[in-house]
């Protein structure tokens, strides 16, 4: 799937959560999450089933990033690019919000 340019990316300040209307669940490596006001199923890679393990637990996105590089073989700027083009996808589809102090 390719990055609609159109989202603004979020910064790696921006602090995220899971919104109760999202049920995850955990099948192998990858992340399936249903949304149920939506109605609509999304998949989710490793990478990103990490990244939605982190947020259910409360982190700002550079905390996330910060999580993912000791644990994936990648360049610092790789991953936090990723996790904010990640994120933005996440929250235009429902399934990440940002906390309401942001």
């Amino acid at each position: 799937m390719a990055f609609d340019e159109s989202i603004p990316l979020p910064s790696l300040q921006v602090r995220v959560h899971v919104p109760g209307q999202v049920l995850m669940r955990q099948v192998g490596d990858e992340m399936v999450m249903l949304h149920l006001d939506r109605e609509n199923y999304y998949g989710l890679d490793a990478v990103g089933a990490r990244l939605m393990q982190i947020a259910e637990e409360g982190a700002t996105l550079g905390q996330i990033a910060e999580r993912l590089l000791e644990e994936f073989d990648a360049a610092p700027e790789q991953v936090q690019g990723d996790v904010r083009r990640i994120a933005a996808e996440l929250i235009a589809a429902g399934l990440l919000e940002q906390d309401a102090t942001q």
